[in-house]
């Protein structure tokens, strides 16, 4: 995995989540609670907001993923072939959900750094 920053993670009391690898398949996602998954959940989850959000692909199959929508095989933001990674910190508040692009299994390395939780509030318009 490449190096990563805590740029403000730690500074603002982030949380570091333990890094994990976890399974994805055609349907979504699944994993354990230190990745903040459950099974059928999304690998971010819209309720907190992230310093650090690193994806990485270990597995030997594309996975697709979607900000603030459901990854299906046609419908999706991000292709993330084998060995590569893409950097989601900036889905902040949204979900992030992960399918792979046909029926094999897919594997994904998660880290991140959450700097708070559902305290957010969104704005008002008058």
């Amino acid at each position: 995995m490449a190096t990563v920053k805590l740029p403000l993670g730690l500074a603002e009391n982030g949380t570091v989540n333990t890094p994990a690898v976890t399974a994805i398949n055609q349907s979504g996602a699944s994993g354990g609670s230190v990745t903040n998954l459950l099974t059928g959940a999304p690998l971010l989850s819209s309720r907190y907001r992230y310093s650090v959000a690193l994806v990485q692909n270990v597995g030997s199959n594309n996975i697709l993923l979607s900000v603030a929508a459901n990854a299906t095989t046609t419908t999706y933001h991000v292709k993330v072939s084998p060995m590569s990674q893409v950097d989601l910190s900036d889905a902040n508040y949204e979900s992030v959900t992960a399918c792979t692009d046909d029926s094999s299994n897919g594997s994904a390395v998660l880290f991140t750094v959450q700097t708070n939780d559902s305290s957010h509030t969104p704005g008002t318009a008058y």
